[in-house]
């Protein structure tokens, strides 16, 4: 090759070829002699019939296909177990491979060289739904990817993706697969959308632009399930806010039964004109055609594309954590991250008792209400001495993925715990948490992780001299897990959130009366040392030792102030933090005076705070 892929996408844009399946269907192949009586096995023709397959590669390249795909749509041992042809798995991979390596080879030339991209489908089942698990997939997937690159591919396609967690399992195998090989396979991925506006499982198209931004994926696309026409919104997406290589190659329009057999209605040159539009309009780098597009389709686009450059683009990115189903900003624009703190059962007596008591059903509830009281990210942890934490939190993770619409933060100091919920959740996770107060331990394990399953990640600081509570320790802490975390495991300052760490101010202690004042300024200059991180508290735990009214007003002033000093997210109760406009001006003012340790001869603001909340219910407001 004269020319990587991926240079090629860069310089103009690459067309790629049709639909296989239509191909082979107007063969008109024996079911016995070249199926082997294996009815819909498409990928057993590579064995017995490559020069069919290597006839059709070589149609789409004679009208100006810049790439063929393999026929290895659905080569993966999962699938072939349903034929028998699980031990053959490698072997009818790199012959795909082979075969279209060899139709490329023979149309290359020096002006237009040829791709190979090596076809992985999103198989039958679905892991959101507990139908696979992710290491039966990424096992799976795996054993394919090995063959594609044996085989000489130019990149990985995994493609018609329609459950996140099968994409993480899919891109992880081809990571896999590459890195054994000692090459550097590009990886492309295909989300499908349908015809109700998202992914087969319910995940919007932001929210898949959100899971696969932290992968090594070199170009993300739409293809297959519907027409040009009911992807444009998708692809005006694509090219405002992916920071990847974008493409687009769909079926020629929505499918129609005509005499009982599936039907598309868009001609070629309808299909050229909106590829073309989104060429102009959108920046793709790639264009082709899926179900129902024909050498015709690809020819009549590779006339309309020319040699045409791809169009600059300027996406505006946003990190951000999903559900299975959407996004959440990191970076709330008007207010803070609000990580809900009562799905735990070291933290909420209530959620603890029905952990115990098996309530799956009310504990889902309590993820629920969280979400109608303004949690953006629910904070679960399932840890209870004497129970098993992998599988208290894999019964509910397996419910919260599905029935609590807001991502989810990890909380778990147990390494299997932490890969169990991980390998279950589709979405873009928090993981709580990171430290180093035994070295690089918890890094070593969790990091790993983090980087396989896209997560963000919250470090907390603590090195092995302790919690820091002066905002010195503080930065000096931060800076160092930043730094390991970026420079040792690939995370990006981005997918960090700092815990500064808070500490009651209710004591009475002389020692603990600055701490609230050392926190606000570690987040000052957290955030000025460190601009793209988060910063993150717990907030109430300022308020440890007072009454619930009490607290409640001190953890809303406190977090008005944190917000002010830079502070992106915060674990609390979003429906206990009360308006500073709806607080008495001096149960403010006193609440300030203790957070910032302003004191006089006969006057302390612990003092002066506990009395005026001294019988005062929670919620409540005492007048003056």
């Amino acid at each position: 090759m004269t020319e990587s892929i991926l240079a090629a996408l860069d310089a103009r844009v690459l067309v790629l070829d049709g639909a296989m399946g239509t191909q082979l269907h107007a063969a008109d192949l024996d079911l016995e002699k070249d199926y082997l009586g294996l009815e819909n096995c498409s990928e057993v023709i590579v064995l017995t019939r490559p020069d069919v397959v290597k006839d059709i590669h070589a149609g789409f390249l004679a009208v100006g296909a810049d790439g063929v795909e393999t026929n290895t749509f659905g080569a993966n041992p999962m699938l072939l177990a349903d034929f028998g042809l699980e031990e053959k798995t490698r072997e009818i991979n790199r012959r795909a491979a082979e075969i279209a390596r060899e139709a490329c080879d023979e149309a290359f030339s020096a002006d237009k060289p040829r791709f190979v991209l090596g076809s992985m489908g999103p198989g039958t089942k679905l892991a959101s739904l507990g139908q696979a698990t992710y290491q039966q997939l990424k096992g799976s997937y795996t054993e394919q990817a090995h063959g594609l690159v044996e085989g000489g591919i130019d990149a990985f396609l995994i493609e018609t993706c329609q459950d996140p967690l099968q994409i993480k399992a899919a891109v992880n195998a081809a990571i896999c697969a590459r890195e054994s090989a000692g090459k550097k396979t590009p990886i492309f991925v295909s989300v499908t959308m349908e015809v109700t506006g998202t992914m087969l499982v319910g995940t919007e198209m932001a929210a898949a632009i959100a899971l696969l931004d932290p992968y090594p994926i070199d170009l993300i696309a739409l293809n297959c399930a519907t027409g040009p026409r009911e992807m444009s919104e998708h692809v005006r997406l694509l090219g405002q806010t992916c920071r990847k290589r974008i493409g687009c190659y769909p079926n020629a329009g929505l499918p129609q039964l005509v005499d009982g057999q599936p039907s598309y209605p868009l001609t070629p040159a309808e299909l050229a004109d909106w590829l073309k539009r989104f060429v102009d309009d959108d920046g793709l780098n790639l264009v082709g055609g899926c179900c129902g597009t024909t050498p015709e389709h690809i020819a009549a686009l590779v006339e309309k594309i020319g040699t045409q450059a791809p169009a600059k683009r300027a996406p505006e990115h946003t990190p951000q954590v999903t559900s299975i189903y959407s996004a959440v900003d990191l970076d709330q624009e008007n207010s803070v991250l609000l990580i809900g703190e009562r799905s735990n059962s070291n933290g909420s007596k209530k959620f603890r008792e029905m952990l115990l008591g098996g309530n799956i059903d009310g504990m889902v509830d309590v993820g629920r209400e969280q979400v109608r009281q303004g949690s953006h990210v629910i904070d679960v942890c399932t840890a209870y001495v004497g129970r098993d934490e992998v599988k208290d939190m894999a019964g509910l993770i397996d419910r919260y993925r599905t029935d609590v619409t807001a991502p989810v933060c990890i909380d778990s100091t147990e390494f299997p715990v932490l890969a169990d919920a991980l390998e279950r959740l589709g979405g873009r996770s928090i993981i709580n948490s990171i430290n180093l107060e035994d070295g690089l331990v918890r890094c070593e394990a969790v990091l790993p992780l983090a980087r396989e399953h896209g997560a963000a990640v919250i470090a907390l600081t603590i090195d092995e001299e302790g919690m820091a509570k002066t905002a010195e320790d503080k930065v000096r802490i931060a800076r160092r897990l930043h730094d390991i975390c970026v420079d040792d495991y690939g995370l990006r300052s981005s997918d960090l959130l700092f815990d500064v760490l808070t500490f009651t101010v209710c004591t009475g202690n002389e020692d603990d009366r600055k701490l609230a004042y050392e926190t606000l300024e570690g987040i000052r200059r957290v955030r000025a040392e460190l601009p793209e991180v988060g910063l993150l508290l717990g907030v109430s735990n300022v308020s440890f030792g007072l009454n619930p009214a009490a607290r409640h007003a001190l953890n809303s002033v406190f977090l008005h102030h944190a917000q002010e000093a830079g502070l992106t997210s915060a674990i609390l109760h979003a429906g206990r933090i009360e308006p500073l406009h709806t607080l008495d001006a001096e149960m403010r003012k006193t609440c300030e005076d203790l957070i910032f340790d302003r004191r006089s001869e006969g006057y302390d603001p612990l003092h002066h705070l506990m009395a005026l909340f001294d019988g005062v219910e929670a919620g409540a407001k005492k007048e003056r």
